[in-house]
């Protein structure tokens, strides 16, 4: 467990993104407690309409109120409105002007139709906790992020504010974000994926886009739901057991095949960055994790993993 994310998570900031329901928050939960194990005080942030993250430590939802819910462990599911609220007053030290103005219907109405302030607030939060949060000094900071498509367009958020003609305080903000998330030494990317061919292609060009579009920097893929190995002492003794290993069998090899296709695509795409390519760590298939997640069953899964 201490051994796999070597390098990873000596960043402070991770994000991580995927196709939904392939285990994307099972692998920020994860990489939060590999983190612990080292010893780290980890902050985990979603902003979702549900609590996710909640409930895989058998806590209630925990909404815009960052509470600890394990030692060394906090968690907040992150609302756009009071995150803006925060942003203000917290990251731009306006407090006074927020109560006079803010407040109001009417231009809190006018904010919240602005494109992108969600966004902006959104990274602005994860760089407070990162670098001006003196209170908590969070040595990790792991975002349970959106679905990749929305999370481009929240990689591509400073770009557009910067480009908005915008003036003031809360452009020097942005420019501030945008070079945290653009430095790769305290701010990476772990993208989920599964060895399907679909997903692979999907992964192989969020990967492209995420490079060419957006400040962010890949750290690693997680590719999540590999069949193991078929034992060598199975023998069918029934026609339906014969038709499940082969399914077995046919499934390993053709996960083969897309992992080895992942790892030729990525080694292409780095030849046009200036990263020197990213590792891809291997995850066994589980089936669900019950909630709350149990500790011992987590360990094991991350034991079983390999780092390719």
């Amino acid at each position: 467990m201490r051994d796999l994310f070597t390098g990873i998570l000596d960043k402070k900031l991770l994000m991580v993104t995927g196709k939904g329901g392939i285990g994307k928050t099972l692998t920020s939960v994860a990489l939060a407690q590999s983190a612990r194990a080292l010893g780290k005080k980890v902050c985990l942030v979603e902003s979702s309409a549900h609590d996710q993250l909640a409930p895989l430590f058998g806590a209630s939802p925990v909404g815009h109120v960052q509470r600890e819910l394990a030692p060394g462990i906090s968690v907040i599911n992150v609302n756009p409105q009071d995150n803006f609220r925060d942003f203000v007053i917290k990251h731009l030290g306006f407090a006074k002007l927020f109560e006079k103005v803010f407040t109001k219907p009417l231009v809190r109405s006018f904010i919240q139709m602005m494109p992108g302030i969600a966004e902006l607030t959104l990274l602005g939060r994860l760089y407070y906790y990162c670098e001006l949060d003196r209170e908590d000094n969070f040595d990790l900071v792991i975002l349970d992020g959106f679905a990749s498509g929305h999370f481009l367009s929240l990689m591509k958020t400073p770009d557009a504010v910067l480009h908005s003609g915008m003036v003031g305080p809360v452009i020097e903000e942005t420019r501030r974000v945008r070079s945290y998330i653009a430095d790769p030494a305290r701010c990476g990317v772990v993208l989920v994926t599964v060895p399907e061919d679909l997903v692979v292609s999907e992964a192989l060009d969020f990967t492209a886009r995420l490079h060419q579009e957006t400040p962010g920097h890949l750290s690693a893929i997680v590719v999540n739901r590999c069949f193991p190995p078929l034992p060598s002492a199975a023998a069918p003794d029934s026609v339906a057991i014969e038709a499940g290993l082969s399914y077995w069998r046919d499934r390993v090899v053709a996960e083969k095949q897309s992992i080895e296709r992942l790892q030729q695509g990525l080694a292409d795409l780095a030849k046009n960055t200036s990263d020197k390519g990213w590792p891809i760590f291997r995850m066994e298939e589980r089936g669900a994790f019950a909630e709350p997640l149990n500790l011992q069953e987590l360990q094991a899964w991350l034991a079983a993993a390999e780092r390719l």
